[in-house]
């Protein structure tokens, strides 16, 4: 009887989370977020006009968030599976194989076709390494599509050791033989504004009590409305801002050498 109270306890808990989980995920704007925003509409562009067969290395892929977009290609992903344990990842990996990029991918030379590194070099330790390997297993003249943050708070602990500027980012490709280097800011003050606004958000209802939440629901969705308005003004505000020093990510393409 006190195991099916607990369970019940547990359920109805549960409900609850995905319940305010759900409103707060329609109560967001842009849809998934300013960060995710960005990161989407720029791998979507990157992606179209591919060659059907284009032989494809998401590497540190994690849940694969965009392997649905290269349906034509021959996708691969590859992630490190003692980190994941390490971090505790929540998310399914079932990935093409695991290993270390900084030391050894196992594949010959000039392999792929095109390679993606989406929000994955911050977290690996020795990234002029990590590129120096991409740039062997990369075709000649063939492409890779990065992204990497440039503010961005702790997350995947321990492994989360840099945020990039562009310059930084322009002399690691370089010096690893990368041309034709693009690098784009994604998002400028008024967006990194909204992405810290709704992390502030979080922090005073998301870790709370589910009885204290649930007390205090009334303030919080009164709140999250209130942010879903000045998110909508501040994400047509960043029109404004041309330079973009700021920015929450930068999106990169270029090609082996």
């Amino acid at each position: 009887m006190i195991v099916r109270k607990i369970k019940n306890v547990n359920t109805l808990r549960d409900f609850f989370l995905k319940l305010l989980n759900y409103i707060s995920r329609i109560l967001t704007f842009p849809k998934n977020g300013f960060n995710r925003y960005h990161i989407d509409k720029f791998m979507k562009k990157q992606s179209s006009h591919l060659k059907k067969g284009t032989k494809i290395l998401d590497v540190g892929a994690g849940a694969k968030p965009y392997k649905t977009l290269f349906f034509n290609c021959e996708y691969e992903s590859c992630d490190n599976e003692n980190i994941l344990k390490e971090i505790d990842y929540k998310g399914k990996f079932d990935h093409d194989f695991y290993c270390e990029i900084t030391e050894k991918i196992p594949k010959p030379d000039n392999y792929y076709n095109l390679i993606i590194c989406n929000q994955v070099l911050e977290h690996v330790s020795e990234p002029n390494l990590a590129l120096k390997e991409l740039h062997r297993v990369l075709e000649s003249d063939g492409k890779l599509i990065m992204t990497v943050p440039q503010c961005h708070g702790l997350h995947q602990e321990p492994h989360n050791y840099f945020n990039y500027l562009s310059y930084g980012l322009n002399y690691l490709l370089k010096k690893n033989q990368f041309v034709d280097i693009k690098i784009v800011p994604m998002g400028g003050n008024f967006h990194l504004l909204g992405k810290v606004l709704n992390n502030i958000i979080n922090i005073f209802f998301e870790k709370n009590n589910i009885i204290i939440r649930i007390l205090l629901y009334p303030i919080e969705l009164l709140i999250r409305i209130i942010l879903f308005l000045v998110s909508f003004l501040l994400f047509y505000l960043d029109y404004f801002d041309k330079s973009k020093k700021w920015t929450l990510n930068y999106g990169c393409v270029c090609k082996k050498n």
